[in-house]
């Protein structure tokens, strides 16, 4: 079964595959937050990617940082997203 990622997921795991650092933060009261290379993302955008098992969690629960990683089902995911939409070119991405 394959899995359809949105374009903000793509965003992600194609930083992740490129090397991207995603990170989440845990803090007392208030919940985790996530990082990606040092920017915010959104709490639901990485639920939802870890929910489809698009992207894993590195180590054990209980850290207060930890990272993730591109499963193989991302990188099939992120594979079949980019066999419908070619890369942009350099006059597209402007």
């Amino acid at each position: 079964m394959s899995v359809k990622a949105s374009e903000h997921q793509v965003r992600v795991l194609k930083a992740l595959r490129a090397g991207g650092l995603l990170v989440m933060h845990t803090r007392g009261e208030r919940g985790p937050y996530y990082t990606l290379d040092g920017r915010w993302l959104s709490v639901t955008l990485v639920k939802g990617l870890e929910a489809a098992r698009l992207i894993q969690r590195e180590g054990s629960s209980g850290r207060v940082v930890a990272s993730y990683q591109l499963t193989p089902a991302g990188e099939s995911a992120l594979a079949e997203w980019e066999a419908v939409r070619p890369p942009l070119t350099s006059e597209e991405r402007r």
